[in-house]
């Protein structure tokens, strides 16, 4: 299921702006490659650094951090956890989806019974 990288991908400029993302061009798009070889994202403790270097690689997408709180609460860090949130999604991992915050594993895996 998991290749050697993943893609964490945002339309920065549309996100930082506030634009709809409709209208973002693809020069907008921005993407990162985390590696996740040697991993095994079905365990807690691989699916959390896996989950860490997506993180990382939002930040990167989303960044610079700007160093007014504000400016960090209101857009560096919900692009950030946006970004994360869809990669989390896109890669339909539970282990990766409840350490992220998302539906726990036991209920994700009863779900998927």
């Amino acid at each position: 299921m998991f290749t050697k990288t993943i893609t964490a991908t945002v339309l920065a400029l549309s996100l930082a702006a506030g634009a709809s993302t409709a209208s973002a061009q693809t020069s907008d798009v921005v993407k990162v490659k985390v590696s996740v070889a040697g991993l095994n994202a079905s365990s807690e403790r691989g699916a959390s650094i896996i989950l860490r270097r997506i993180r990382n690689a939002a930040a990167e997408v989303c960044g610079p951090e700007p160093t007014a709180p504000l400016d960090r609460m209101a857009i560096f860090q919900p692009c950030v956890k946006s970004v994360t949130d869809h990669t989390v999604a896109s890669l339909h991992n539970p282990m990766l989806t409840a350490l992220n915050g998302g539906p726990s594993l036991s209920s994700t895996l009863a779900s998927a019974r």
